[in-house]
Order: structure tokens, then C-alpha cells, then sequence
């Protein structure tokens, strides 16, 4: 059975860079609870593919977890942005590399549990290479590796990130890589 939760009251507690959180009062078929939501505009994954078959990755380094992660380029969407566009202009600034083909894979919203944060992943190919444009605290590398070498290392767990496993695996399954 599916029931709604109906909003008695809602204030945003944190306002951020990143992500504002919301505080919900709700009622539920069990009486009055809590909700804290994660507020995020949304972002584009790309899986761009060289023009001699390469995915390319990135890795970095990400403080929630303290260690280094091999991820596909990624980057949220400006207000207003139409995740398209973000694609294309976070594929650019991040590895330098601007596309001739932008096509949609899948969206998904990867936490929808705490966030409304729903993501989109396009398959890049035709790559032009050119300058990176990262943001003053961004300290990326641009790695390539073959599709296979990718798959192996998912299921291996070396590959660990969420948005890179669903697309890497879906565009594999697709029949983009």
C-alpha cells in the first residue's frame, strides 16, 4: 500500500553551495515524524568515448569518504540548466573535450530516500580535445580506459562510485561501449 505524507510545516535549516536541507513536518497513517531532505538542482554524468574507443574517467580525491575515486565526468546543473547542456559544458570544463553527439542514456535519482537530486547520463562521442576549465578547488586526472577494463574493475569493487557503475553498465548493456 502507498501512502502520502501530507506537509504540515517545512523550513530550510542549511543552505549551502552544493545542496540547501529542508526540515519537513509531516503527518503519516502512524501520526506526526520528521523529514530531512537533501535539496540539489541535479547534475548530467557523461560516458565519453575517444575517438579510439576510450571511456574516459577521472579520478579524485573526495573528502566525505577520504580516499580517491575513479569516476566518470560529472557536474551539476546550473540553475536553469537543461541537463544537456550541463553535459556538454561539464565535459568540456572538467576534461577539456568538447562532443559532437550528446545523447541521452537514462536518468535516475540516485538517493530518493533524503534527496530530490535526479541525475541524467549521456553517451559523448565525436570528442574534440581542447583546455580544461576546472573550478579552483577541483584537482582532477583525466585517465581512458578500454569499456572491458572498466567492467572488470566494477565487478572487482575497485570502481565504487555509484553514478559511474549505473553508466558504465548501462551503456555496456546498451551497446554504446
Amino acid at each position: 500500500m502507498i501512502f502520502e505524507e501530507k506537509t504540515i510545516s517545512s523550513e530550510i535549516v542549511y543552505e549551502g553551495i552544493v545542496f540547501n536541507v529542508r526540515k519537513h513536518r509531516v503527518v503519516t497513517p502512524s501520526g506526526e515524524s520528521k523529514r530531512d531532505i537533501v535539496e540539489h538542482s541535479g547534475g548530467a554524468i557523461m560516458v565519453a568515448v575517444t575517438n579510439e574507443g576510450k571511456i574516459l574517467v577521472e579520478r579524485q580525491y573526495r573528502k566525505a569518504l577520504e580516499k580517491g575515486f575513479l569516476e566518470l565526468p560529472a557536474g551539476k546543473a546550473d540553475p536553469d540548466e537543461s541537463p544537456e547542456i550541463t553535459a556538454s559544458r561539464e565535459l568540456a570544463e572538467e576534461t577539456g573535450y568538447t562532443a559532437s553527439s550528446v545523447r541521452h542514456l537514462v536518468s535516475f535519482y540516485p538517493t530518493c530516500g533524503y534527496s530530490n537530486e535526479y541525475l541524467h547520463i549521456y553517451i559523448c562521442k565525436g570528442l574534440t580535445k581542447g583546455e580544461t576549465h576546472w573550478d579552483k578547488d577541483e584537482c582532477i586526472e583525466i585517465l581512458e580506459y578500454d569499456a572491458d577494463e572498466l567492467v572488470r574493475m566494477i565487478l572487482n569493487g575497485e570502481i565504487e562510485d555509484g553514478k559511474t557503475i549505473i553508466g558504465i553498465l548501462f551503456a555496456r548493456t546498451a551497446g554504446e561501449i
